[in-house]
């Protein structure tokens, strides 16, 4: 397997984590009915907008929290997505891509 591929397959894996933590947490917030506010907003820094939806209808929550959860999804796969496009770019033993290949 490419190193290419591996990173963009830990930017993958990333990414479905951080898509369904907050939704985890959520769901366990609402089957108990404990408050997991301070490790949603640290894990989940874009939850601080749920905090608009105290009297929303069910259908605009889920929308947001769809929205707030790809948010995050983009957030924890972003630092793996760049160091993957550093390495389609520069692979180690290769000359930089441009002006240096013939």
């Amino acid at each position: 397997m490419s190193a290419m591929r591996q990173l963009w397959k830990i930017a993958g894996n990333f990414a479905s984590a951080g898509f369904f933590l907050p939704l985890l947490l959520l769901a366990y917030s609402v089957l108990t009915g404990k408050q997991v506010d301070g490790l949603l907003f640290w894990l989940c820094p874009s939850a601080i907008i749920s905090m608009a939806l105290d009297h929303a209808a069910t259908s605009t929550a889920i929308e947001v929290w769809l929205i707030i959860a790809t948010s995050n999804a983009l957030l924890y796969a972003a630092p793996w997505g760049i160091v993957g496009l550093f390495v389609a770019l520069w692979r180690p033993g290769e000359p930089p891509p441009g002006i240096f290949r013939n």
